[in-house]
Formats: C-alpha cells, sequence, structure tokens
C-alpha cells in the first residue's frame, strides 16, 4: 500500500544519507538501535585492508532504490510440497487432543519455518559456512568474498558470532528472521551486483561447533535449522570427528540435496595424501547415510580446496554460483525437513505388527457390538423362551 511504500522509501534514504552527515565522513559501526539499526539493516557495509597494510576502514556501498526490495519475489512452492505442508498440518491439527505437545514439537516447528520462509525473498539462497575450531571456515569466507570480513587468528574460539555477507540487495528480512545484527552484515567489494557471479547468495560464517563456548554452540545449532543450505568446512586432522559426524551430519543426512562438505587445507597434504583423505571422507560420509552426488544424481557436493593458496576456490565459487542461480535449495530445505518429521511421527502411527483384529479384540469387539444393537437380550430372550417350549414338549408331566 501507500503507507508502507513511503516507510520504505524512507528507510532507503536513511540508508543512502552518509553518518555523520558528511559524503566522505567515516561510519562508526555499533549495534545502531533505533534508527541506526535500519540505516544498516541491509547490510551494506563490508571492511577491507587498504593497499599500503594499513588498518581496515569501512567503504559504504551506495544502495539501489527502494523499488527493487518491493520488486523481490516471495519464495514460492511447488504443488507437490504445498500438498506435503498442507498434510502435514492436517495431521498435526488432527493429533493435538491426542498425542502430547512434546511428539508434534518438531512437526509444528517445520510448518511454522515453512510458512516463514515462503513469506520471505525466493531470489535468496541462504548458506552457512559450518566447521570445526581451525578448519578455516573463516579464511574461506573470506576468500570467496574477496574482503577481510571474519576475523582469523590463532586465537580459539575466533568467530565468536554469525557475521553475514550479501552479494546482492533485499537481503534484510532473511538476516532478521537468523537475528544477525546491521553490524554484522557485510557486502563483498569486488563485483557489482548485476555481474556478480554468486548474485542471490547470502553467506553465513558460523562460530565453531565445537567451541568451548556453549553459547557459540547454541548459535550454531539455532542458525542451522534456519538456513537454506550448509557448507561443512572439515580439515585433514578432524574430518573425522565423532562429534561432527554424530551430532550434525549423521542426523541431517536427509539433507544431502543442500549440504556441501569441503575438506580444507589440502596444501597442507603431500602427494596424493589429497586425494586418499578425500576418499576416506568421502567413505565417512556414506556411512553416514549421505548420498554423494557424485554422477549427476541428488546428493551432497564433495570438493577439496586450499582457502590459502586459493586451490580448488574457484570449483567452489562455481558450484555455489550453480547451486545459487537455480534457486531451489529454500524448497529443497523444506521438503527434506517434511520428511524427517514424518520419519519422527511414523512410528507413533504406525506399528511394526500385522494389520487386522486379533482373536481376543474381535471377540471382544463383537460382545460389544451386540450389546449395542440390543442383540444379546434378544438371544437371551429367545434362550428362554426355547428352553420353555422344550420343557413342554418333552418333560415329565409334572413340569409341564
Amino acid at each position: 500500500d501507500g503507507t508502507g511504500a513511503q516507510r520504505r522509501a524512507e528507510r532507503a534514504e536513511r540508508a543512502d544519507a552518509p553518518a555523520g552527515g558528511s559524503a566522505n565522513g567515516p561510519v562508526a559501526s555499533g549495534d545502531g538501535g533505533g534508527g541506526g539499526e535500519e540505516a544498516w539493516g541491509d547490510g551494506l557495509i563490508a571492511r577491507r585492508v587498504d593497499e599500503n597494510g594499513g588498518a581496515e576502514q569501512f567503504a559504504v556501498l551506495p544502495s539501489r532504490p527502494a523499488a527493487s526490495s518491493a520488486a523481490l519475489m516471495p519464495l514460492a512452492y511447488d504443488g507437490n510440497l504445498r500438498s506435503r505442508l498442507d498434510a502435514l498440518r492436517e495431521l498435526v491439527g488432527l493429533s493435538r487432543t491426542r498425542l502430547d505437545s512434546a511428539t508434534l514439537a518438531e512437526a509444528g516447528r517445520v510448518l511454522d519455518e515453512a510458512a516463514a520462509r515462503r513469506r520471505l525473498s525466493g531470489q535468496h539462497t541462504v548458506v552457512a559456512i559450518a566447521g570445526a575450531t581451525g578448519s578455516g571456515k573463516s579464511q574461506l569466507f573470506n576468500t570467496l568474498a574477496g574482503v577481510t570480513i571474519s576475523e582469523t587468528g590463532v586465537r580459539r574460539p575466533t568467530t565468536a558470532a554469525p557475521i553475514a555477507c550479501s552479494w546482492s540487495d533485499g537481503a534484510a528480512s532473511l538476516l532478521d528472521r537468523l537475528g544477525i545484527p546491521g553490524r554484522l552484515r557485510r557486502r563483498p567489494l569486488q563485483h557489482p551486483d548485476s555481474e556478480s557471479p554468486l548474485r542471490g547468495l547470502v553467506l553465513i560464517d558460523l562460530p565453531d561447533h565445537d567451541s568451548a563456548a556453549v553459547q557459540h554452540r547454541e548459535q550454531v545449532d539455532r542458525i542451522l535449522a534456519l538456513v537454506d543450505a550448509v557448507i561443512w568446512v572439515v580439515d585433514p586432522e578432524k574430518y573425522a570427528d565423532a562429534v561432527l559426524h554424530e551430532r550434525y551430519l549423521r542426523p541431517m543426512a536427509g539433507h544431502a540435496e543442500v549440504t556441501l562438505v569441503v575438506l580444507n587445507q589440502v596444501d597442507r597434504l603431500p602427494g596424493e595424501a589429497a586425494e586418499q583423505v578425500l576418499d576416506d571422507l568421502r567413505r565417512l560420509l556414506d556411512e553416514d547415510g549421505i548420498a554423494l552426488g557424485e554422477y549427476g544424481e541428488p546428493g551432497a557436493t564433495v570438493l577439496a580446496l586450499s582457502a590459502l593458496t586459493g586451490e580448488g576456490v574457484g570449483e567452489l565459487r562455481e558450484t555455489l554460483g550453480q547451486f545459487v542461480a537455480e534457486r531451489q535449495a529454500p524448497a529443497r530445505r523444506i521438503a527434506a525437513d517434511v520428511d524427517a518429521a514424518a520419519r519422527h511421527l511414523r512410528p507413533v502411527y504406525v506399528t511394526g505388527r500385522r494389520t487386522g483384529l486379533s482373536e481376543e479384540a474381535r471377540e471382544e469387539f463383537a460382545d460389544r457390538l451386540a450389546d449395542a444393537v440390543g442383540a444379546t437380550a434378544a438371544g437371551e430372550a429367545a434362550e428362554r423362551a426355547w428352553l420353555r417350549n422344550a420343557n413342554r414338549a418333552c418333560g415329565t408331566p409334572w413340569l409341564r
């Protein structure tokens, strides 16, 4: 409506206005709060290191007109997925008075998230980069962005909060859903929106999933449940880590089509060792039940690269470009969530025993049915009449 368009235009004007009132003035970083949060809500800030190796600087990219955000199309599910969601919704509705809320909680969450994601942009794909401490995921995040955005270093854990990088405008509502504040939203500088091969990508650098800080692990679990796809970054030392496989990869085996597994730091492996480690990684993923899309069939993508030297990064960038251009990841993620919810509920509704009534149950059912229709009383009356007639015909004279 006109009021909504006016508000969007006002927000766009505030976002275009330079902080401090000067076109070349410095841009202050912070949570925002009030007008500041709105002005930075679309993540139009990027950090970069100057050519002389000086301190990091902030650069503001020009934002698009407000009409650009208004033109974004919401996500559309195909008929099959809509039918499955409707069936799950009906099942949950019919079961609320028969099952406890804990049993239906996961199915309810899937329905809520499917509805929330459908209202948001269908032209963006939200991909999280996840990994263990020291796997090099933040370095890979920076390499893909072409800008030093996420802090890297030997201090563990290094990434304390999720950081977002969007390759095009209009991703603010998606990042709001993830709970990522405006001060942690960035934009790459190497491509204009119209020329970027990754246009539509929203990349999230997560904290370490094995961090000693409980709040870091909680953030990882929360965001992994909301993103459209995940890039798992593993290194030659921790690719077989039991926590990774048992807590994350195995339970999400059904999400193989929206999963990429990247073996990083292959520059540390001599000779053919990289291929051997990659083959062993594929073996472990197969044992986890994750389908591997190695010959064109649907499944997870497995790559080897080095974020430090750039080896294999081009292949990952090309794979991500095709993945984002298809715009199928959000729907595939929701479909996989529906599959998982159905598997969770199946034992509640379907037993492994032979179908049909047992003899005991059949007799009990027949007795209750007879009582309900009055057949029992009629039978007893008929039996009494038969006995009377038999006594008159065949009994002794004094009993007739």
